[in-house]
């Protein structure tokens, strides 16, 4: 364990009171929620290792760029649960890297039996599989 030196001793550490009040109003301009906290809890972090006086300097260019990291951060909008939703991966690892489905039985409303993997509802045959459609019977060959 690295130990400071003695000049350094109770100067390093949880963050000076003035330095850490100083940084808390900084972060209130910013949108409440997982941003305001997330930023709070990370320049809260950067002031442990620091001196007092380095506590000081942060702490206050901290306070003087508020602003412009609330316009930063408002300019970017968070995304909508839609747009979440959108971008969130829903098939499992194996089936979106087609190593393994597990196949089923289904039919459609019209009451046509089908494969289709339980998961992803890829269906078998559909082309995207590499098979070459053997057991699906086509209406007037034969």
């Amino acid at each position: 364990m690295r130990t400071l030196p003695p000049s350094l001793a109770g100067q390093v550490g949880h963050g000076h009171p003035w330095a850490r009040r100083a940084v808390r109003l900084a972060t209130s301009t910013l949108p409440r929620g997982p941003v305001r906290d997330r930023y709070r809890a990370e320049l809260l972090a950067e002031l442990d290792p620091l001196t007092v006086s380095a506590q000081a300097k942060f702490a206050t260019g901290v306070l003087a760029s508020s602003l412009a990291l609330r316009r930063a951060v408002s300019s970017h909008p968070s995304p909508t649960p839609v747009e979440v939703a959108m971008t969130t991966p829903r098939k499992p690892l194996l089936c979106r890297t087609n190593l393994h489905h597990d196949w089923e039985s289904a039919h459609t409303p019209d009451g046509q039996r089908f494969v289709r993997c339980a998961n992803c509802h890829k269906e078998r045959g559909d082309g995207r599989t590499g098979m070459s459609g053997a057991g699906i019977s086509i209406g007037g060959m034969g």
